[in-house]
């Protein structure tokens, strides 16, 4: 099993601070022995709505461009791309140009995502049907693997070798989770699952054709504390407002606790969490976890702590062992 950080840099405070703070943790994650980086695009604010957290990140190749030129093992990846609001070629072309600047090191996750208000301020039409998806993830496939783009003699440039190999796909259903393993990608479980996290990877290594390695990527939104207690009312507020905004397809939940678990939130000692995560039933067919810090963990030295307390005490108790001095994908 490999871990990651992951990140969607909607965090309090000053955009620029945020990003780069986060691009130091980003450094320090591959100083420890981190397997990979990943950061979720995230488009506009939303002044006067209700459930929206600040911040976010609107250009992941821009950053993951930075964190590259500051890095030189740890695999960077988009944690996700939502296709229905971008361009597919231009999303290829970054992609292979991140790619290039990384030695290979890219990952590209990608989803059938997006809202109609962002849709609306972006000028773009939404259609998230499932053919629609199916053309986009053939054509982004077909840009990458270098053929000639929209019946015309134009090709990708940079070349890309091997990065159609390298896409990963939301799968929040038990559908999605089979329709990814027969397309041989891998998939990204979130927080905020349509169904439960085990359900769709079950799915997804039932569905997985015989000698392709399985890629099951879980957030874990992880606060570290003195207690548990303690941790839930750091936490309530940020808790409070996801359930909210994911009330209607989440678990029903009452309590604090309830809800915590209903979004995936692991906290207290580092002890706490790993207990936590290893009891959590989708574990066993994850292959990396994607550790995020969030939910009242407001300050950088906060942050730096839990990214430190992943490597030296949450990992290894899950089995992980970190990767020190290695150069390269």
């Amino acid at each position: 099993m490999k871990i990651a950080i992951h990140s969607d840099l909607r965090e309090h405070g000053d955009q620029a601070t945020v990003y780069r703070e986060m691009l130091s943790l980003f450094v320090r994650a591959e100083d420890l022995g981190f397997d990979g980086g990943w950061v979720r695009s995230y488009h506009f604010q939303r002044p006067g709505m209700e459930f929206s957290f600040p911040g976010g990140l609107p250009s992941p190749f821009i950053f993951l461009g930075a964190v590259a030129a500051r890095t030189s093992r740890m695999r960077l990846g988009t944690s996700v791309v939502p296709m229905p609001l971008e361009n597919v070629v231009r999303v290829a072309e970054d992609a292979a140009v991140l790619d290039a600047l990384s030695c290979g090191r890219f990952e590209l996750g990608v989803s059938n995502g997006g809202q109609p208000h962002v849709a609306a301020a972006l000028g773009v039409t939404l259609d998230k049907s499932v053919s629609a998806q199916v053309s986009r993830l053939r054509s982004l496939v077909s840009a990458l693997d270098g053929e000639p783009l929209a019946d015309t003699k134009q090709q990708l440039n940079p070349p890309a070798p091997g990065l159609s190999s390298r896409i990963w796909e939301s799968a929040l259903t038990e559908q999605t989770g089979r329709d990814s393993a027969a397309r041989r990608n891998g998939v990204l479980i979130g927080s905020t699952q349509t169904v439960p996290a085990e359900v769709t990877a079950r799915a997804y290594h039932a569905s997985l054709p015989s000698g392709v390695a399985p890629r099951v990527g879980l957030v874990v939104n992880i606060h570290v504390a003195d207690s548990r207690r303690g941790a839930l009312d750091e936490m309530e507020d940020d808790i409070e407002t996801v359930y909210a905004w994911g009330k209607e397809w989440l678990p029903v939940a009452s309590s604090l606790e309830e809800k915590a678990a209903a979004i995936n939130v692991h906290y207290g000692t580092p002890s706490d969490i790993a207990s936590s995560i290893a009891s959590f039933p989708a574990f066993p067919y994850v292959t990396e976890l994607q550790f995020a810090v969030a939910y009242g963990t407001r300050s950088y030295e906060r942050r730096l702590a839990a990214v430190e307390a992943m490597a030296r005490e949450i990992g290894p108790r899950l089995g992980w062992s970190p990767r020190l001095g290695a150069v390269g994908p």
